[in-house]
């Protein structure tokens, strides 16, 4: 398997479009929302993931995902579009 389709690349991914579905779920009103709640939720993971490798904090560690971190960063992000929405 190559690098870049690493479990914990596929694992981020599917929790993230997770996330996205749920905002759309509870907040969003069309197809526009999720369309824009997936990016965002997914480069808000990224970001929670990064801030993890920096810190190295192994709090809710899956193998090298920070799970912590990682969901804390995609929920800030989409909240965050959520206030611009408004």
């Amino acid at each position: 398997m190559s690098d870049w389709l690493s479990p914990a690349f596929v694992l981020g991914l599917l929790l993230s479009i997770g996330y996205a579905s749920l905002y759309h779920l509870f907040w969003g009103r069309g197809l526009t929302d999720l369309l824009v709640a997936l990016p965002t939720a997914v480069l808000g993971f990224g970001a929670g993931q990064f801030l993890g490798l920096l810190t190295k904090t192994p709090v809710l560690q899956i193998g090298q995902l920070h799970l912590l971190e990682a969901t804390l960063g995609a929920w800030c992000a989409l909240l965050l579009v959520r206030l611009m929405q408004r």
